[in-house]
């Protein structure tokens, strides 16, 4: 059979980079690997083709080759999702769903043949066993237990165009031990952490390596360390390899905070050649981390563990949330005074959503609180009654954002990252330096010549040289993020946390009841004698 594989195109956002691409030169940051690991399960024996819309358009003689089109989605990709379902119906098409956000609210699905809920590697095979065969498929399949990820076969890298990615990602372990309320990773893959034996974690990044690939590998854990045992014993012998094949990769993940308090795993993942981590904040406040069932974050200091994990070597990017039913008007001025004098310069804010399948949207469906979609990172509004008046919310949000992402803002948290590691080695991983002088010029070009934060750009560019030569690299790397995550933030968020601030009735004071309409009346009579 020809199977066509779509991968929805994202809507602009912080992870997406979008405005830093063209400074780097490629078409996206990451490609579907829970959609090349699925055709990985597909008859060895079909033809497939893979279209990414965030990388290339989809193209009708793409729909007329396959006789299968097979979607994966997240739910921010939900409109291009449905655009691509809609496209293939009107070819005639048999189309196959699945990925989260099929997995997390099967019923909005529409004009789909077959969804795939959950994992793939129990059922898929099945289910393509019964296309090619023209026999009945049900049209709703699911695994009766989670998946033994040891036999996951490796992902199909080879039908990507990988030049076109910033990143490739690959896959250890699934789950997460904790229990956080808003999270829907828990609900997919569950509390128990599956890991990968580290052989054949390995195996993966030849045949990454085998594409020529050389750059960031995102380990898309969403708890890296959830098992930390099998995570020693993976990073011992990731280390070595590493070193033997000339560090072709600079590693970054996803973590618990808990990793500060791990001093075996961090030197462990610096000697492996990870550069970044990424881990949950959401808030400096005790009662609202209680609240949402985040208890690992109340158990260490949370300033503290950050710069320690900075300093050993790992830039932390990390998330932020407001809108817990414990926030009130204070919240916000906490959480700029927290995350200004941290070394985080990428920190992802986000008004709480209830994503369908959680334990908030369960206790918020119970409450009677629920009143719209879930959008997820693009939120603008809350889709539940909050406690703080929406409106405020709302507003304070947007105050927030623009006050963190004021280039002065987002250079001093850079500025402080680098100064933290001034004492480190350099990094072992470099690009070449072809493409290091092209992203150069491009940067120097957008932003130190043409960028409204230009002297920004440059101070802090100094500053770095000066303060730790060796590190210079990095330093260079957070400036090109922050074209992105600047303009980004002024240029599409702030404007439309604008337009969803529910609005404010106007207030007059008794004299301005009788003064308004009299000055009107004014304006009017000196336009009438002017005309």
């Amino acid at each position: 059979m020809n199977a066509l594989l779509v991968w929805p195109r994202f809507p602009r956002s912080y992870w997406g980079q979008e405005y830093a691409l063209p400074l780097i030169g490629k078409g996206a940051v990451l490609p579907p690997l829970g959609l090349i690991t699925a055709a990985a399960l597909l008859p060895r024996h079909w033809n497939l083709r893979l279209v990414d819309l965030n990388i290339e358009p989809l193209a009708d003689e793409a729909l007329r080759w396959g006789e299968v089109v097979m979607i994966s989605a997240m739910r921010i990709q939900r409109d291009s999702f449905r655009e691509v379902v809609r496209r293939a119906r009107a070819f005639g098409k048999r189309i196959v769903a699945g990925g989260p956000y099929v997995t997390t609210d099967p019923d909005e699905i529409s004009g789909v043949d077959h969804i795939v809920l959950g994992e793939a590697e129990e059922v898929l095979p099945e289910l393509a066993r019964q296309l090619e065969a023209g026999a009945p498929a049900p049209a709703r399949v699911q695994a009766a237990a989670r998946p033994d990820v040891s036999k996951t076969p490796a992902p199909r890298f080879d039908l990507l165009r990988i030049d076109r990615y910033d990143c490739v990602g690959v896959q250890f372990s699934r789950g997460c031990p904790f229990s956080c309320e808003f999270c829907d990773i828990i609900e997919i893959f569950g509390r128990v952490p599956r890991t990968k034996p580290p052989e054949q974690f390995l195996a993966e990044l030849d045949a990454v390596r085998a594409t020529g690939f050389r750059g960031p590998v995102f380990v898309v854990d969403d708890n890296f360390i959830g098992n930390k045992v099998a995570a020693r014993k993976m990073l011992a012998r990731l280390a070595p390899w590493s070193r033997a094949h000339g560090d072709p990769f600079d590693f970054f993940t996803e973590a618990s905070i808990n990793l500060a308090d791990d001093d075996g795993l961090i030197a462990g993942l610096v000697a492996a050649n990870f550069s970044a981590v990424f881990v949950g904040i959401e808030t400096p406040s005790r009662e609202a981390l209680l609240e949402t069932k985040k208890r690992q974050n109340t158990h260490l200091d949370l300033e503290q563990s950050i710069e320690k994990l900075v300093r050993a070597g790992l830039e932390v990017m990390a998330g932020f949330i407001v809108g817990f039913d414990a926030d009130d008007e204070t919240i916000f001025e906490c959480q700029r005074t927290f995350i200004a004098r941290s070394p985080v310069s990428m920190a992802m804010i986000g008004i709480l959503t209830a994503l369908p399948g959680t334990q908030l949207w369960r206790r918020l469906a119970a409450e009677g609180r629920l009143h719209g979609d879930a959008e997820g990172d693009a939120a603008y509004r809350p889709n539940f009654d909050t406690r703080m008046p929406e409106q405020e919310l709302v507003e304070g949000y947007g105050r927030l954002l623009a006050s963190l992402y004021e280039p002065p803002a987002y250079f001093a948290r850079a500025l402080r990252a680098i100064s933290l590691q001034r004492h480190l080695p350099a990094p072992r991983y470099r690009r070449s330096l072809e493409y290091s002088l092209r992203v150069l010029f491009r940067s120097i070009w957008r932003q130190g010549l043409r960028g409204r934060y230009r002297g920004v750009y440059w101070r802090f560019l100094l500053r770095a040289a000066l303060i730790a030569p060796h590190r210079f690299p990095r330093a260079f790397a957070l400036a090109v993020h922050g074209e992105h995550m600047i303009r980004y933030t002024f240029e599409d968020v702030l404007p439309r946390v604008a337009a969803a601030a529910p609005r404010r009735a106007p207030r007059r004071s008794p004299v301005a009841e009788v003064l308004v309409p009299l000055r009107r009346l004014v304006q009017a009579a000196k336009a009438a004698a002017t005309s």
